[in-house]
């Protein structure tokens, strides 16, 4: 039978694509890997695992008995070598709850599981993938395991929303494969520490770092540390207790990073004299109660790339004089209670100019805003929500009000308004 060029071509396709790919996961069920044959060391290592765990509230582990550990729930195997690859055993319960109430009271409570982090993992030394987020797994001690730092084929590493305590183990800088890591647990009662992240520095192709809720109160480096990896796309260090953003880079490499959260920080200086107004690439830059002061720099309109930037709760802005007209990409603006001074028709005038405006989301509640509401504010037509609550507004509201056809929520309580609103 004579082989068809397209036919050949395909089988060359397939042949290459299973050398680039020799540890490629087996296409199974969601629970599992199947057709692959459990390495038995492998499987023994994650029966030690389960065993250390104490509470399994929805049977999440109520398959790891058959005897191939491919097809159990959370594991992933090789669909050539049958080696374990991935281990993903978040809770998944934890995100459908918003309040911090509701996720501290019901996920730990009624979902999670509850015990140890078994050292039996080291046994698995092909695993790439391990997520055990939004669980209690941090033992008797409540210290994160040291030895996480000899999985060193790890590229994901997941451990947010698990309550540790203590020191940071700086062996997390031998995982020089991580792409992403992240230890954050903003909701949680306990909290872990760090008073050196130089170990960050030696995860080359690290692209998100989440350290969430890290004490880091004594490192004043920490910028020159982030800047050494320029493969970063996004950087979480919120409510991380970090004592100033007042530093001067030379240089700046972090030319891929697309969102920075430094919420909750204590960065009692001017606004303007952060360092990361030079990061033109950014699209989502958080910076709520950093209890900066003062009006962002002339700097920010040239990150033309942004998306989303939340100032709000910094309680000294002052005077409105910051432009944001050069801001096409940009969808949520939130000034909420920054004391801001200045005119309506002033501050409505200084929003995005551009021909096919973007933006959703104006919240400018609890600040010191006067004036009449001017008629220019129907330009801002893809407006879902304005929230002008608790100004010194008077006078009527525009018909130009209308123009906003995709509004779904306006908030316009505690001003001096008056007069009646049309069609």
């Amino acid at each position: 039978m004579r082989t068809t060029s397209a036919e050949l071509l395909l089988i060359c396709v397939l042949a290459a694509a299973a050398l680039l790919a020799p540890d490629a996961l087996q296409v199974g069920p969601a629970s599992g890997s199947a057709g692959t044959n459990c390495i038995p060391r492998e499987r023994d290592a994650l029966l030690s695992f389960k065993h250390g765990i104490t509470s399994d509230p929805l049977g999440v582990l109520a398959s790891w008995h058959k005897e191939e550990c491919c097809q159990w729930r959370g594991v992933k195997c090789s669909n050539r070598t049958g080696h374990v690859l991935r281990l993903h055993l978040r809770n998944l319960h934890a995100d459908t709850y918003t309040s911090d109430e509701e996720i501290m009271g019901v996920y730990t409570r009624d979902t999670a599981l509850v015990g140890q982090i078994s050292s039996s993992l080291l046994s698995m030394d092909r695993l790439v993938h391990l997520d055990l987020s939004m669980n209690y797994l941090n033992g008797s001690s409540g210290r994160m395991p040291e030895f996480l730092g000899s999985l060193t084929r790890l590229r994901y590493l997941n451990l947010s929303g698990i309550p540790f305590s203590g020191r940071v183990p700086p062996q997390l800088g031998n995982l020089s494969n991580l792409q992403h890591l992240d230890l954050s647990c903003q909701f949680c009662n306990e909290y872990m520490y760090s008073r050196d992240i130089s170990w960050v520095a030696r995860i080359p192709k690290l692209q998100y770092l989440g350290m969430n809720s890290v004490n880091l109160s004594t490192i004043v480096d920490w910028p020159y540390v982030v800047n050494i990896i320029p493969s970063l796309k996004a950087l979480d260090l919120g409510f991380c207790s970090l004592p100033t953003s007042k530093q001067s880079l030379p240089h700046i490499n972090l030319t891929k990073l697309e969102k920075l959260d430094l919420s909750s920080n204590i960065f009692a200086h001017p606004m303007a004299q952060s360092w990361f107004w030079n990061l033109t690439g950014l699209q989502h830059l958080y910076l709520a109660n950093t209890q900066q002061y003062g009006q962002a720099p002339d700097a920010l309109a040239h990150v033309t790339s942004l998306q989303v930037l939340d100032l709000s709760y910094n309680r000294n802005m002052g005077t409105m004089t910051t432009s944001f007209k050069n801001l096409c990409n940009l969808r949520i603006l939130d000034l909420s209670y920054c004391q801001i001074g200045g005119n309506i028709k002033d501050i409505i005038g200084r929003m995005p100019q551009c021909p096919l405006n973007k933006l959703h989301e104006l919240h400018l509640r609890s600040n010191n805003i006067t004036g009449i509401m001017p008629s220019e504010i129907g330009m801002l037509g893809n407006l879902t929500i304005l929230v002008l609550r608790d100004n010194n507004l008077n006078g009527p509201v525009p018909s130009e009000i209308g123009m906003l056809c995709n509004l779904t929520t306006m908030d316009l309580r505690g001003n001096f308004l008056n007069g009646d609103f049309t069609e």
